[in-house]
């Protein structure tokens, strides 16, 4: 803390901590003291939008000469555990990570142990949540504004783990952040080169994504303890033209629809008192658009209320800055809440791995796409001869 008795803040990993600089300035509860990436270059171009705080390429170089209130941790995510328990015995009283919080359940929970026992608040980027459109999607929800909700369906584009923890993460802010009860998922990841990718020069599917690997597509059916059931769709499994963190709320009295992140307006409703706007092609995307003049089409834009901050992430520091100081306690956003969807997350993945219905709670410690690729599960594998024996007399008794 300044002599002024403003909080410091430092930022590990500029690519995605750029928004975070950027928030955490916008806030007016900090100074940004430091900003660390090993790329340095990537870490000053960010300063200079940011007041040029020092740089540092050495997160334990930096924890020791500055010693931040709080840092901010946007590092690839399997750096996540390891720069928490770091920036914990450095004595921060604050952190905020990106999300996925984890890689595995081991890494997730020893988080949110050591935080907990340290009586320091730790916070995961779930930042959509504090947005005014899903504020306003969750008052209606518990308004009753669509009658008894039994089925959310929800598509993003990217990895389970990476983006489909933003949809888990979105519902469960919708739903009362229960947790479920069973998941049922599968996935699939083909290294083949794609010759459309090729021909376009755009990068191949690799296999790996930020320090981990990932799938190329997922989908999974999740039964929440609220009682709501989620259908989720990753990666290329998403509906063609479908916009990045689509959701569609069903309930008896009428239906919300989060069209995406953007263009605004991006939240609708279709009820008895209908409305102009119908399904639609907008730019290259599928969502409401003006009906012609005089049409019905059945939706219409939820007015929202300022939530009173910029952005959902400068809402976020400033409320970490209140409980760091002690004028709060509670953050939407809290370690303990996102847990609960990673457990969900992972779940997926291990319902995949066993081929089966998965009962939460979930006692698998691992990453079990991990698990996956390192027991070869994707790839093609012949059949034994006992296996064709007893798939032609299975093939017999139907005759």
């Amino acid at each position: 803390m300044t002599k002024s008795g403003t909080l410091t803040a430092a930022v590990v990993g500029c690519k995605m901590g750029a928004g975070h600089a950027a928030a955490i300035r916008a806030s007016g509860k900090y100074e940004l003291a430091a900003l660390c990436d090993i790329n340095e270059k990537q870490a000053a171009e960010v300063g200079a939008r940011n007041g040029n705080p020092p740089i540092f390429t050495d997160y334990d170089a930096m924890l020791r000469s500055v010693h931040p209130d709080v840092v901010a941790i946007a590092t690839p995510n399997n750096l996540h555990c390891g720069f928490t328990l770091k920036a914990l015995a450095a004595g921060v009283r604050g952190i905020c990570c990106e999300k996925p919080m984890a890689v595995n359940m081991s890494e997730a929970r020893s988080m949110v142990t050591a935080c907990k026992n340290h009586g320091i608040p730790l916070v995961i980027n779930h930042q959509r949540r504090m947005d005014a459109d899903l504020i306003a999607a969750k008052q209606m929800i518990d308004n009753g504004a669509i009658g008894e909700v039994k089925l959310i369906r929800g598509q993003c584009q990217g990895d389970i783990l990476s983006d489909g923890t933003h949809l888990i993460d979105s519902v469960q802010w919708l739903t009362g952040d229960r947790g479920a009860r069973w998941v049922l998922g599968q996935v699939h990841r083909d290294l083949t080169p794609d010759p459309r990718l090729a021909a376009k020069n755009q990068p191949q599917f690799t296999g790996m994504r930020y320090g981990h690997p990932v799938e190329k597509g997922g989908m999974a059916v999740i039964q929440l303890e609220s009682g709501i059931r989620l259908e989720m769709f990753c990666g290329d499994m998403v509906e063609e033209r479908c916009p990045y963190q689509s959701y569609k709320v069903y309930g008896s009295a009428g239906t919300l629809w989060r069209s995406g992140d953007f263009p605004k307006p991006n939240l609708f409703v279709n009820d008895v008192n209908g409305g102009g706007w119908e399904p639609g092609i907008d730019g290259w995307m599928v969502k409401p658009v003006p009906a012609k003049e005089g049409v019905n089409g059945g939706w219409r834009p939820v007015e929202l209320s300022s939530p009173g901050y910029d952005n959902p992430m400068t809402g976020s520091y400033r409320l970490l800055a209140d409980i760091v100081c002690g004028c709060a306690t509670d953050h939407p956003m809290s370690g303990e809440t996102a847990l609960r969807g990673f457990e969900i997350v992972m779940g997926i993945y291990e319902s995949a791995r066993l081929n089966s219905r998965l009962s939460m709670p979930l006692a698998q410690e691992q990453y079990p796409l991990e698990l996956m690729v390192r027991e070869r599960a994707f790839e093609r594998r012949e059949r034994s001869g006992n296996e064709d024996r007893m798939l032609d007399e299975c093939l017999q008794n139907v005759a």
